[in-house]
């Protein structure tokens, strides 16, 4: 979606999943904040994306803050659910010489990130951060909903490892309330 549109943000494109090809030097994600409603640490959170993408992937990948608004219609579009969501992952399949040379974008509600935080005691930068690991397990392809469980032990063993509090698979399924918001590719 970012890597060669120049299309606004809300203007949902298709993907697909991808798959991994051999290291090498990472690029810095991209970072594109398309929401005015929330502040942050933005740095903080760039910061972040180095450290994730140096140690989960060599494939660039891109990353949108969206407004609640914005999300619920890329929900709507790609998984038929009109309603806004935290995280959605979409995996992009081009090949270039039989390896993939972009990773996907991952979607995050700047707004829904911000009403988590809240209600688990987090930083709204934290909450993000829990966000983007789980969205780019998406786009490594792992699915929480059909692989028994792998996304959920590597989310928990990243999770430790990058010093986050918490995941997001683990923390929804303890929490009636948090459940149907977990990312989804599409």
């Amino acid at each position: 979606m970012f890597r060669s549109s120049t299309r606004e943000a809300d203007d949902p494109d298709s993907s697909s999943p991808a798959c991994l090809c051999s290291r090498a030097a990472p690029e810095p994600p991209l970072l594109l904040n398309r929401q005015r409603a929330i502040r942050a640490d933005w740095e903080e959170l760039r910061d972040f994306l180095r450290q994730l993408s140096a140690q989960l992937t060599p494939l660039p990948f891109g990353v949108c803050l969206l407004s609640d608004r914005a999300i619920r219609r890329y929900n709507r579009v790609f998984r038929r659910v009109d309603r806004a969501t935290d995280v959605l992952s979409f995996p992009d399949t081009e090949r270039r010489e039989n390896k993939t040379v972009y990773l996907g974008d991952i979607l995050i509600s700047a707004e829904t990130a911000q009403r988590n935080a809240r209600r688990y005691g987090l930083r709204v930068e934290e909450e993000m951060k829990v966000l983007l690991l789980h969205g780019l397990l998406h786009l490594l392809g792992y699915d929480h909903e059909t692989d028994r469980g792998r996304m959920a032990r590597l989310e928990r063993g990243w999770s430790a490892r990058l010093g986050l509090s918490q995941g997001l698979i683990r923390r929804s399924r303890r929490s009636p309330a948090g459940r149907g918001l977990l990312a989804h590719r599409s």
